[in-house]
């Protein structure tokens, strides 16, 4: 049977983006690929041209008005999923998560008895996700961006594999002397996929206080929502260090790769990159994500001591700037964790799930 793959995912970069990398490695494969999401999970596909439907999808989140309309959206989605799966027929089906997600998903389950479909979910988050959860009995296999085993029913043992996050084709160029370098030191700031306002504000009250003190040279790098950089710039007008604000930096690998330091939320996709480009960070989990699995995915760093996590309850800004001032040139801390996140890296993600699923043919 040829294959035909369908891969099912919405919402937040941290869902989109592992989908977008898996996509394009079938592509350069010659496999024929197709993608599910949502209007906001469409934006970050900017760089595929295989083919992409979209459809309606809705979290169920305000009041009854809000949950009402939501109940039709999904309903909606239901509709379009159903149909789109029926004509595609597709061989492989993975879900990468996200509310947009289950409507596909639902559809591949109702559709399995008709005709051979194997199904797969792949969680990024180190909590398995509500809707993938609601799938864990109908799929084939269970892949894991991080090592959460326990936290996953025993009776699933034999279906999970962890197989870190698909990454993207971008060749790093880790240098550690160049990441101590007292002139170059650069720290790089981003509220996420969502722009947060408590991150850029938080970040900004930390250069202040750095840049008064004159302790350590530093550069800044700020990614913020468009609304907010006006904002921050006029509180940092006085500022000596040198700033760079945007709302969306397309070169944010290269960014990475150069950085010594980020200040940042703790979605899935920013916990990969972080160890990916080996990158300390001051991690600020959103309160409010789901089962609060940022705080968890925040602690996979921290307890290998490659990060901190701020409460943004606490706002603690003598911690955040304890942290710079001790990673400030400090070859030996810096050399300790390069061979840490070399122990927590998965490789070579989208080979290994590509293996996983062929092995079942």
């Amino acid at each position: 049977m040829k294959k035909n793959f369908l891969l099912i995912t919405g919402g937040t970069g941290g869902h989109v983006i592992p989908a977008k990398n898996f996509a394009n490695y079938l592509s350069n494969k010659n496999i024929n690929c197709t993608i599910i999401t949502d209007k906001r999970g469409y934006k970050y596909f900017d760089n595929y041209n295989g083919k992409i439907y979209i459809i309606s999808s809705s979290n169920l989140n305000g009041n009854i008005i809000y949950k009402t309309f939501g109940v039709l959206q999904i309903l909606l989605g239901l509709i379009q999923s159903f149909i789109i799966v029926f004509l595609l027929k597709p061989s492989h089906s993975i879900s990468f998560g996200s509310y947009a997600s289950f409507s596909p998903m639902l559809s591949c389950v109702l559709l399995k008895p008709f005709y051979k479909v194997k199904l797969y979910i792949h969680e990024q988050n180190s909590i398995i996700g509500r809707t993938n959860k609601y799938f864990l009995n109908f799929i084939n296999k269970i892949f894991l961006n991080f090592d959460i085993k326990s936290k996953i029913n025993s009776k699933f043992k034999d279906k999970i594999f962890v197989v870190g996050s698909p990454e993207n084709n971008f060749k790093k160029k880790i240098n550690v002397s160049n990441k101590n370098s007292e002139s170059n030191f650069t720290i790089f700031i981003s509220g996420g996929s969502q722009g947060s306002e408590f991150v850029s504000n938080f970040a900004t009250n930390l250069i202040k206080i750095i840049d008064n003190e004159r302790i350590i040279k530093a550069k800044f790098i700020f990614q913020c929502s468009k609304h907010l950089i006006k904002k921050q710039e006029e509180k940092l007008i006085n500022i000596k260090s040198p700033i760079i604000f945007k709302d969306f930096f397309i070169n944010v690998d290269e960014i990475l790769d150069n950085a010594n330091l980020a200040i940042c939320r703790a979605g899935a996709g920013t916990i990969v990159d972080l160890i990916n480009f080996k990158l300390p960070s001051i991690l600020i989990p959103l309160p409010s994500s789901k089962d609060n699995h940022q705080f968890f995915n925040a602690k996979i760093l921290a307890k290998h001591d490659l990060a901190i996590i701020i409460d943004q309850n606490s706002d603690d800004l003598d911690k955040a700037k304890k942290y710079i001032y001790e990673t400030y040139n400090n070859s030996k801390k810096l050399e300790s964790m390069n061979k840490k996140f070399d122990m927590i890296k998965v490789k070579n993600s989208n080979t290994l799930i590509y293996k996983l699923i062929l092995n079942e043919n």
